[in-house]
Protein backbone atom coordinates (compact mmCIF):
# COMPACT_ATOMS: atom_id res chain seq x y z
CA UNK A 1 0.00 0.00 0.00
CA UNK A 2 1.26 3.60 -0.88
CA UNK A 3 1.27 6.07 2.36
CA UNK A 4 -1.31 8.25 0.55
CA UNK A 5 -3.47 4.82 -0.09
CA UNK A 6 -6.02 4.07 2.73
CA UNK A 7 -7.39 0.48 3.24
CA UNK A 8 -11.16 0.55 2.72
CA UNK A 9 -13.02 -0.31 5.95
CA UNK A 10 -14.45 -4.33 6.46
CA UNK A 11 -17.94 -5.15 5.71
CA UNK A 12 -17.53 -5.56 9.74
CA UNK A 13 -16.48 -2.77 10.83
CA UNK A 14 -18.96 -0.95 8.79
CA UNK A 15 -21.51 -2.94 9.94
CA UNK A 16 -20.35 -2.30 13.38
CA UNK A 17 -19.90 1.04 13.19
CA UNK A 18 -23.94 1.34 12.27
CA UNK A 19 -25.05 -0.54 14.95
CA UNK A 20 -23.09 1.90 16.98
CA UNK A 21 -24.51 5.10 15.43
CA UNK A 22 -27.71 3.50 15.53
CA UNK A 23 -27.59 3.08 19.32
CA UNK A 24 -25.96 6.06 20.14
CA UNK A 25 -29.20 7.96 18.20
CA UNK A 26 -31.42 6.00 20.01
CA UNK A 27 -29.87 6.80 23.71
CA UNK A 28 -29.68 10.58 22.81
CA UNK A 29 -33.66 10.40 21.49
CA UNK A 30 -34.44 8.22 24.57
CA UNK A 31 -32.35 10.62 27.18
CA UNK A 32 -34.69 13.41 25.66
CA UNK A 33 -38.00 11.89 25.83
CA UNK A 34 -37.03 10.63 29.70
CA UNK A 35 -35.84 14.18 30.15
CA UNK A 36 -39.65 15.38 29.01
CA UNK A 37 -41.43 12.57 31.05
CA UNK A 38 -38.93 13.52 34.35
CA UNK A 39 -40.37 17.37 33.46
CA UNK A 40 -43.45 16.59 33.30
CA UNK A 41 -44.42 17.09 29.95
CA UNK A 42 -46.73 15.16 27.93
CA UNK A 43 -45.86 12.95 25.52
CA UNK A 44 -47.70 12.53 22.14
CA UNK A 45 -49.04 9.13 21.35
CA UNK A 46 -45.77 8.84 18.84
CA UNK A 47 -43.57 10.00 21.26
CA UNK A 48 -44.79 7.00 23.93
CA UNK A 49 -44.63 4.96 20.27
CA UNK A 50 -41.16 5.78 20.01
CA UNK A 51 -39.90 5.49 23.71
CA UNK A 52 -41.32 2.21 24.21
CA UNK A 53 -39.35 1.01 21.12
CA UNK A 54 -36.10 2.50 22.37
CA UNK A 55 -36.47 0.57 25.42
CA UNK A 56 -37.88 -2.50 23.70
CA UNK A 57 -34.36 -1.90 21.35
CA UNK A 58 -32.22 -1.05 24.71
CA UNK A 59 -33.46 -4.17 26.50
CA UNK A 60 -32.86 -6.85 23.75
CA UNK A 61 -29.63 -5.58 23.24
CA UNK A 62 -28.66 -5.68 27.43
CA UNK A 63 -30.38 -9.57 26.58
CA UNK A 64 -28.01 -10.25 24.15
CA UNK A 65 -24.88 -8.61 25.73
CA UNK A 66 -25.81 -10.64 28.83
CA UNK A 67 -26.08 -14.15 26.34
CA UNK A 68 -22.66 -12.88 24.37
CA UNK A 69 -21.14 -12.56 27.66
CA UNK A 70 -22.76 -16.24 29.49
CA UNK A 71 -21.36 -18.22 26.09
CA UNK A 72 -17.74 -16.27 26.72
CA UNK A 73 -17.74 -17.12 30.33
CA UNK A 74 -18.34 -20.51 29.38
CA UNK A 75 -16.06 -20.69 26.41
CA UNK A 76 -13.46 -19.48 28.86
CA UNK A 77 -13.96 -22.09 31.62
CA UNK A 78 -13.60 -24.93 28.69
CA UNK A 79 -10.17 -23.55 27.86
CA UNK A 80 -8.92 -23.39 31.28
CA UNK A 81 -10.29 -26.98 31.71
CA UNK A 82 -8.14 -27.82 28.29
CA UNK A 83 -5.65 -25.72 30.08
CA UNK A 84 -5.66 -27.91 32.99
CA UNK A 85 -5.70 -31.24 31.58
CA UNK A 86 -2.52 -29.98 29.17
CA UNK A 87 -0.64 -29.04 31.98
CA UNK A 88 -1.52 -32.14 34.12
CA UNK A 89 -0.63 -34.09 30.71
CA UNK A 90 3.07 -32.07 31.29
CA UNK A 91 3.13 -33.10 34.60
CA UNK A 92 2.48 -36.66 33.80
CA UNK A 93 4.83 -37.09 31.12
CA UNK A 94 8.20 -35.21 32.84
CA UNK A 95 6.84 -37.56 35.70
CA UNK A 96 6.83 -40.28 33.46
CA UNK A 97 10.30 -39.10 31.67
CA UNK A 98 11.94 -39.11 35.22
CA UNK A 99 11.35 -42.08 36.13
CA UNK A 100 12.02 -43.65 32.84
CA UNK A 101 15.67 -41.80 33.71
CA UNK A 102 15.82 -43.32 37.24
CA UNK A 103 15.21 -46.81 36.02
CA UNK A 104 17.96 -46.75 33.15
CA UNK A 105 20.28 -44.99 35.31
CA UNK A 106 19.40 -47.80 38.52
CA UNK A 107 19.77 -50.40 35.32
CA UNK A 108 22.98 -48.96 34.24
CA UNK A 109 24.45 -48.91 37.54
CA UNK A 110 23.50 -52.67 38.30
CA UNK A 111 25.19 -53.59 35.06
CA UNK A 112 28.37 -51.86 36.55
CA UNK A 113 28.02 -53.01 39.49
CA UNK A 114 28.13 -56.62 37.76
CA UNK A 115 30.53 -55.92 35.93
CA UNK A 116 32.53 -54.75 38.83
CA UNK A 117 31.41 -57.57 40.44
CA UNK A 118 33.03 -59.69 37.40
CA UNK A 119 36.39 -57.86 37.34
CA UNK A 120 37.06 -58.43 41.15
CA UNK A 121 36.25 -62.37 40.86
CA UNK A 122 38.88 -62.31 37.83
CA UNK A 123 41.24 -60.00 40.07
CA UNK A 124 40.74 -62.58 43.07
CA UNK A 125 41.94 -65.69 40.42
CA UNK A 126 44.63 -64.33 39.18
CA UNK A 127 45.91 -63.63 42.79
CA UNK A 128 45.13 -67.10 44.06
CA UNK A 129 47.06 -68.05 41.01
CA UNK A 130 49.72 -65.98 41.93
CA UNK A 131 49.21 -66.62 45.09
CA UNK A 132 50.10 -70.39 44.33
CA UNK A 133 52.92 -69.44 41.77
CA UNK A 134 54.72 -67.58 44.46
CA UNK A 135 54.24 -70.24 47.18
CA UNK A 136 55.72 -72.44 44.04
CA UNK A 137 58.81 -70.32 43.31
CA UNK A 138 59.72 -69.33 47.26
CA UNK A 139 59.14 -65.88 46.51
CA UNK A 140 59.09 -63.76 49.50
CA UNK A 141 56.63 -61.48 48.63
CA UNK A 142 54.57 -60.74 45.20
CA UNK A 143 57.44 -57.81 43.92
CA UNK A 144 60.11 -60.49 44.36
CA UNK A 145 57.77 -63.17 42.50
CA UNK A 146 59.15 -62.00 39.04
CA UNK A 147 63.07 -61.82 39.80
CA UNK A 148 62.10 -65.16 41.57
CA UNK A 149 61.12 -66.62 38.25
CA UNK A 150 63.59 -64.68 36.37
CA UNK A 151 66.64 -66.15 39.07
CA UNK A 152 65.10 -70.06 38.92
CA UNK A 153 64.93 -69.49 35.29
CA UNK A 154 68.83 -68.96 34.71
CA UNK A 155 69.49 -71.73 37.71
CA UNK A 156 67.51 -73.86 35.04
CA UNK A 157 69.20 -72.82 32.09
CA UNK A 158 72.51 -73.27 34.06
CA UNK A 159 71.59 -76.60 35.14
CA UNK A 160 70.90 -77.83 31.97
CA UNK A 161 74.20 -76.04 30.54
CA UNK A 162 76.01 -78.50 32.86
CA UNK A 163 74.25 -81.14 31.64
CA UNK A 164 74.77 -80.73 28.45
CA UNK A 165 78.46 -80.48 29.15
Amino acid sequence: MTAGAQRAPSRTRTARQQRDAKRDARRESLFVLLARAQRGAPLTPAEAGLLRTHVEAELAEGDQARRSAAGQSAAVRREQQRTRAAEAAIVEAEEHAQERAEQQLAKRVQEAEQRAAEHEAAALRYANYLAAAQRECGAPNWPALPDTIKALAAERDRALARLSK
